[in-house]
């Protein structure tokens, strides 16, 4: 199964401080028409802007709405309503999370009651098993150790490791996906791994937007994945 493409809106918060004209909803409603199932809004976005609500990505003819949340703001979740189909909790500046029992469950007590949390961990088991402890539904990993890997051997090698976490995951009953640079040469690993369902290349997609739009950028990632 290919996975499922989000949109991490973040990089357009720190564009618009640049340009104020530039608006995340065209981006959003760009990316759906694109194919993307999530649109990832970073929370300081409604911190930036008051005219970035979050009822303003929770109308028809968008896909999912997640919010991503480092551990800090998590006090902020409360405020944002029941408008976000999920909450993604990261360390500081799209890290791991470093202790995620800890920030599942203050994310699992912010939440509404039907929306889902997901938490950036390491590939590892111990985390994993945290997770799944607290009761949130998503395992996030980067895929930046892979896109970093000096060398085909060791890229191949954080594939691996992926691999074995999102069957891990998997055995515990958390769902799969990906945050991360992933460049053009490991989009078609990364959709192999089994039940990774979502993936989020934030870089790859700004940088493709910027050259073909954003509904060119997603049909342009979803050949790479092939």
């Amino acid at each position: 199964m290919i996975p499922r493409i989000g949109v991490d809106l973040e990089p357009g918060v720190y564009v618009s401080r640049a340009v104020p004209e530039l608006d995340l909803l065209d981006i959003a409603y760009g990316a759906a028409h694109g194919g993307a199932h999530v649109i990832l809004v970073p929370i300081s976005a409604f911190v930036a802007s008051a005219a970035d609500t979050p009822d303003r990505f929770d109308r028809p003819g968008l896909p999912l709405f997640a919010v991503k949340t480092e551990v800090g703001d998590l006090d902020r979740v409360v405020g944002l309503g029941a408008a976000p189909d999920r909450i993604i909790v990261v360390g500081e500046r799209n890290r791991l999370v470093a202790d995620p029992s800890a920030a599942a469950q203050q994310a699992r007590q912010a939440a509404a009651s039907d929306q889902e949390v997901g938490v950036l961990v390491e590939a590892e088991a111990a985390p994993l098993k945290e997770l799944s402890r607290a009761h949130v539904q998503w395992a996030y990993f980067s895929t930046e150790p892979a896109a970093l890997a000096s060398g085909i051997e060791a890229a191949q090698t954080e594939v691996l490791r992926l691999s074995s976490a999102a069957l891990a995951a998997h055995r515990l009953g958390l769902r799969v996906a990906l945050l991360g640079p992933t460049g053009r040469q490991l989009p078609s690993a990364l959709a192999r791994i089994e039940h990774v369902e979502e993936i989020y290349p934030a870089p790859d997609l700004w940088g493709l937007a910027l050259r073909l739009g954003w509904e060119g950028a997603l049909s342009e990632y979803q050949r790479l994945m092939r």
